[in-house]
């Protein structure tokens, strides 16, 4: 999804919700500190938004602006309404987000997971598109190990999961240095 692409899908969702703020909790949270996420980063077709102060509009903008959605046929991209409740996130993620507005999203404000938060996060999923998302992440140093440590020790997991996403960390950096010296 293009940055223009994610704006208007925004506004749209503004619009369509009768709300001014949203939750973006997904790989999309980098457009609260890149204003261009690079080439090489896994490409996405949708943006995890949820409404902050309405959350019962996600079933509207399921439909008018979700996956089976005339919207995603004709654009190609779409809203997921995820509910940042059902994520893994470190403790005090609210009082980090950050706040991506343009003139094209209108007065709408995407409230974005900092980095660090988000990697975390993407962390405790695992998936296989989480994993290369998270190489990706630490090619571009867009977050520091040493605090996505802190932050795991933040979430709500029991102490050997975070044992576990700890060894993970320190196996993505060391597939990464090896990357750099090729």
């Amino acid at each position: 999804m293009t940055k223009f692409e994610f704006e208007d899908l925004l506004r749209r969702a503004g619009k369509i919700a009768r709300d001014q703020d949203f939750f973006l909790i997904g790989s999309q949270s980098l457009r609260g500190v890149c204003p261009a996420i690079p080439r090489d980063f896994p490409k996405t077709v949708e943006a995890d938004l949820y409404p902050r102060g309405r959350p019962q509009a996600w079933s509207l903008l399921r439909t008018q602006l979700g996956n089976q959605s005339k919207f995603f046929k004709q654009r190609g991209y779409y809203l997921d309404c995820a509910d940042p409740g059902l994520a893994t996130l470190p403790e005090g993620w609210v009082e980090r987000l950050i706040p991506f507005r343009t003139p094209r999203t209108g007065s709408v404000t995407a409230w974005c997971l900092e980095p660090h938060d988000l990697f975390a996060s993407k962390l405790a999923a695992w998936r296989s598109k989480d994993q290369q998302f998270l190489s990706a992440m630490l090619r571009h140093r867009m977050v520091r190990p040493k605090v996505v440590l802190l932050r795991i020790e933040n979430l709500p997991i029991a102490k050997v999961l975070q044992a576990h996403m700890k060894s993970l960390v320190a196996q993505l950096v060391r597939a990464e240095k090896q990357k750099s010296k090729k």
